[in-house]
C-alpha cells in the first residue's frame, strides 16, 4: 500500500537518495542537500500559510512505501513560477517569407524566447525509485497533486503546467543544447542544467538570444529532438495528457522537452472528484480502486484502495482509515483510478 502526504525536514535522505537516481534533466529536483533543504523548509511555510490567492508558494509531497514506511518518491506544485524573475520558455511559432515577384511563399518555424507561463501554477519533480514505478504508484502520486489543488483552488492559478524532460543521454549530452544554448552559455548541459536548479534564473535573461532562433538552421540531431519526451519520463507524461494536459507549442530552453498545459476545469481528477463523509465496512471491499485523500493542509494525506461508494458517502476498510488516519464520519475526497 502506498500514501501520499507533506514533505518533512526527516525526509532529506530520502529526497538525496531519489535526486541521485534522477540523474540529468529535472531541473525543479537538484541533487543538491542544501536546496533540497530550502525546497522543504519552503513546503513547510507554504503549507502553514493562510492564502487567498497564489504566490511564491511551493507544495512538496513524497510517496511512501506503507510496508516499511521508506520514502520511495515525490512530487511538486509550484502555486505561481515567475514571481522573482520571469519564467522563460521556448515558443514554437512560424515566420512567413514571401515574395510575389518570385511566387514564393515559405512558413518557416522559429523559436521565440519567451516568458508567457509567468504567474502560472506548475506541477514539478515527478520522481519515482525505479522499484516501484508501476502504474499504481505512478498514479497515485501524479494525482495525489490534482486532488490537492481540487480541496484548495483559491491557492492556485486555473492554468496548470508541467516541463516534461527532454532528450539527453546518461553522460549528459544533450543534441539540442549543443547546437545552441552552448554557445551562448559556454558550459554544457549538465553544468547548465545544475546551475539553473541552485541559483536564481537571472543569468538566463542575460545570456539567452533576444531573436527568433529558424529551425532549419539547427542541425539535423537538435531539429529531430524539439518537443520529444525523454523516454524515462514516458510513463509520467502518458499519466498527465490523459488526464486533458495538452502540448501547445512551448519547448524548455536548455533540452527542447515539451510543456504541457491544462485548464483546472478541464482535468478528469478534478472535475470528477466527490466530497463526502467516511463510511466504514465490516468486511473486505469488494469495490474499485480509487484515490482517496482526508486531513487538511500539512495533515493532508492520500491513498489508494478498494472502496464501495455509498449514497452516503465512500465505504473505507480500516486497513484504509487508518493509514489516512481517519475514522467515520471524517470529510473525505474521492476519485475512481
Amino acid at each position: 500500500m502506498y500514501l501520499v502526504r507533506p514533505v518533512d525536514f526527516a525526509d532529506l535522505p530520502a529526497l538525496e537518495r531519489l535526486a541521485q537516481q534522477v540523474g540529468i534533466g529535472i531541473t525543479n529536483f537538484p541533487a543538491n542537500r542544501e536546496r533540497l533543504n530550502d525546497k522543504i523548509a519552503s513546503s513547510r511555510r507554504s503549507f502553514q500559510t493562510d492564502v487567498v490567492q497564489p504566490g511564491d508558494e511551493s507544495y512538496l509531497f513524497v510517496l511512501v512505501d506503507t510496508s516499511n514506511e521508506k520514502i520511495v518518491g515525490c512530487c511538486g506544485i509550484d502555486a505561481m513560477v515567475g514571481a522573482d524573475a520571469p519564467f522563460y520558455s521556448y515558443r514554437i511559432d512560424e515566420v512567413v517569407h514571401a515574395s510575389p515577384q518570385l511566387q514564393i511563399h515559405n512558413r518557416i518555424p522559429a523559436l521565440y524566447l519567451c516568458h508567457d507561463y509567468s504567474g502560472t501554477s506548475r506541477l514539478i519533480a515527478l520522481v519515482v525509485d525505479k522499484a516501484h514505478q508501476n502504474p499504481l504508484a505512478m498514479s497515485l502520486l501524479s494525482k495525489a497533486r490534482l486532488l490537492f489543488i481540487a480541496r484548495y483552488p483559491e491557492r492556485f492559478t486555473k492554468r496548470l503546467f508541467a516541463e516534461l524532460r527532454g532528450e539527453s543521454d546518461k553522460q549528459g549530452y544533450s543534441a539540442f543544447w549543443d547546437a545552441l544554448g552552448k554557445h551562448f552559455f559556454s558550459m554544457d548541459f549538465q553544468k547548465a542544467d545544475y546551475l539553473s536548479a541552485v541559483s536564481n534564473k537571472h543569468f538566463i535573461a542575460d545570456l539567452m538570444p533576444r531573436y527568433p532562433i529558424y529551425v532549419p538552421t539547427l542541425p539535423e540531431a537538435a531539429q529531430d529532438v524539439i518537443g520529444v519526451i525523454h523516454e524515462d519520463s514516458s510513463q509520467s507524461a502518458d499519466i498527465l495528457l490523459e488526464e486533458g494536459f495538452e502540448f501547445r507549442g512551448y519547448v524548455d530552453i536548455f533540452d527542447a522537452g515539451p510543456t504541457i498545459e491544462a485548464r483546472t476545469e478541464s482535468l478528469h481528477t478534478i472535475t470528477q472528484q466527490k466530497t463526502g463523509k467516511a463510511l466504514s465496512l465490516t468486511e473486505k471491499s469488494k469495490g474499485a480502486m480509487h484515490l482517496i485523500s482526508a486531513g487538511h493542509l500539512d495533515s493532508f494525506r492520500v491513498t489508494a484502495a478498494p472502496a464501495e461508494p455509498q449514497v452516503a458517502g465512500l465505504a473505507l476498510e480500516k486497513v484504509t482509515q487508518e493509514k489516512l488516519a481517519i475514522s467515520a464520519g471524517h470529510r473525505i475526497q474521492w476519485v475512481a483510478l
